[in-house]
């Protein structure tokens, strides 16, 4: 089976919290692997903040993660800007199968005159059928390279793709990067009902499950029963999750296998936690092209080690409509005979600063030789960084 093309092919980060230099590739399904603080939500967190900050304003996006201070790199010396650069295919075309190679970047830091933070730059360049368009922005001042593009007054701490995209030629990048999502749920917000909310998107911590699963059940049964298939192999005892109205809010409700039926406070958690991350893959916005890209932070979180079989079944399965990458300190969702070794990136902490990069060679040897399981090297801390990604260095 042909593999399907990934929204985001290569992310370049400098000087994002603990990732002083990254240049990772990434497939339609990608798992960054490594212990605990090692710094592979920060990954997570890069992405997360440039679809926030092309769908809202960079000041909201930066603020949502502590301020400019917070993201930085400080060690071993502490930077004064950060940047994030993407390649990615963008849908185009009346079908929307055909994919326009895009690129796309900004760095941000600090400023003079009494501001938090500027846009030092930011660029975009795009191809199709042949034509080019292309801008980029240099401390506010623009060169858009597009035949009559009116190149309105940029504040510094603006991006410029906010004001091209509503051009036919630069609102499907707008539009893919906008609907970027990151998961890291929390259980108190899934288990408290909400205020019916339009469109059916999962909130970051879970907000919204209801709506997504009356959605689902709706106008995709297809994907709810997909839910339901994934969520009964994690916990076997029970049987389906279902929307629930009461009072004008929203819930769930757990069925089992016996017809007893349970309310959000009287699930594990780790039956919860499953039912948010299969929601999250499987959610309308993901299918239809609204959410081209999920992150999820620790899916396997609470699970059994014998469920994350079905999780990771579940990782791939929605990965085919919309990409995916995971983070995960759990040997178990990679202890598979099965499992490709190139869809995992080795994350390590080396003098206070994160490295990521493809699994060394020696390990993708044993792995293709079939002598362990990712999951084993793993479990032995024998995963590492290929070399040249831990000779990275940190820039200023």
């Amino acid at each position: 089976m042909e593999r399907p093309v990934p929204f985001i092919s290569r992310v370049r980060l400098k000087n994002f919290k603990s990732i002083a230099e990254c240049d990772v590739r990434l497939g339609p399904l990608t798992v960054l692997t490594g212990p605990n603080g090692s710094g592979k939500s920060s990954f997570l967190q890069a992405l997360a903040l440039l679809g926030r900050a092309v769908s809202t304003t960079p000041e909201e996006a930066i603020a949502e993660l502590g301020g400019l201070s917070a993201i930085v790199r400080r060690v071993p010396e502490p930077a004064e800007s950060f940047s994030i650069d993407i390649e990615a295919a963008v849908p185009r075309g009346p079908g929307r199968e055909e994919r326009a190679p895009v690129s796309y970047g900004f760095g941000i830091g600090a400023a003079r005159g009494g501001r938090a933070f500027e846009v030092l730059r930011e660029t975009c360049q795009l191809r199709w059928a042949g034509r080019g368009w292309r801008f980029e922005a240099d401390h506010g001042a623009v060169h858009d390279e597009s035949p009559g593009s009116p190149v309105p007054a940029l504040e510094p701490g603006r991006l410029y793709l906010s004001a091209a995209g509503t051009r036919a030629a630069f609102a499907p990048v707008l539009a893919a990067l906008a609907g970027i999502r990151s998961y890291s749920f929390a259980l108190d917000t899934l288990r408290q009902p909400s205020r019916p909310a339009a469109g059916a998107v999962l909130g970051s911590r879970g907000e919204h499950l209801g709506d997504v699963l009356s959605a689902l059940a709706a106008a995709r049964p297809d994907l709810k029963d997909r839910i339901d298939a994934y969520l009964h192999a994690v916990t076997p005892g029970i049987k389906r999750i279902d929307a629930r109205s009461a009072g004008g809010y929203m819930t769930v409700a757990f069925r089992a296998s016996n017809g007893s039926e349970f309310g959000p406070d009287e699930i594990s958690d780790g039956t919860i936690h499953a039912a948010a991350v299969l929601a999250a893959l499987f959610q309308p916005a993901a299918s239809d092209g609204r959410i081209p890209l999920t992150g999820n932070d620790n899916p396997e979180t609470t699970l059994h080690p014998a469920a994350t079989a079905a999780l990771l079944d579940a990782l791939t399965e929605a990965s085919e409509h919309a990409q995916v990458i995971v983070t995960t300190q759990s040997p178990d969702l990679l202890d598979r005979e099965d499992l490709d070794a190139s869809i995992a990136r080795a994350v390590s902490m080396n003098h206070g600063l994160t490295v990521i990069g493809k699994v060394d060679r020696a390990s993708q040897r044993i792995i293709s030789d079939g002598l362990c399981t990712l999951g084993e090297l793993m479990r032995g801390s024998q995963l590492s960084p290929e070399p040249r990604a831990r000779a990275t260095r940190p820039q200023a």
